[in-house]
């Protein structure tokens, strides 16, 4: 019994192999990547300084003893206490801190085209996987996120 589901094995790999069966998807002819611009010098001026320096989402402070986002997670964020590079109507007005632009970096991974649905939204709004609600839906950095994905989305 056990040799016949040996050879089966074999020959279902070895079938696969001949018909160019890799393990992989191929997404087609016709695949088109999600249309998603993500303004920068709004995630510069508006959404590291309100969001993440404010809800100290790279040090993880309420509760977590800090190394949340800088090194026990998939999204690392640098833990930052950089003036804004911004001045109070959005426009950049100095140099981009280097850990903003790292940030951004590693933020487009979490980021979807729908903001209601996107990792970045959902997590710390605790409906979806995260150890704990970093704010509400109707906080303003909520807000501010979903305003800066469905900008990018359009």
């Amino acid at each position: 019994m056990r040799r016949s589901a040996l050879v089966g094995i074999l020959l279902a790999q070895a079938c696969s192999a001949q018909n160019g069966f890799t393990g992989t998807v191929d997404p087609g002819d016709n695949f088109v990547a999600p249309d998603l611009t993500l303004d920068d010098r709004f995630f510069f001026c508006r959404i590291e300084p309100e969001v993440l320096q404010k809800h100290s989402c790279a040090s993880g402070e309420s509760g977590e003893q800090g190394t949340c986002h800088d090194s026990r997670s998939a999204l690392r964020l640098r833990a930052s206490t950089e003036v804004s590079p911004c001045d109070s109507v959005g426009k950049l007005t100095g140099a981009v801190p280097d850990s903003y632009r790292a940030d951004l970096e590693a933020i487009q991974y979490f980021v979807q085209t729908d903001p209601l649905t996107s990792p970045l939204y959902l997590r710390p709004t605790n409906q979806s996987s995260h150890p704990r609600r970093i704010f509400d839906v109707s906080d303003p950095a909520a807000m501010l996120i979903e305003q800066w994905i469905s900008a990018g989305a359009n």
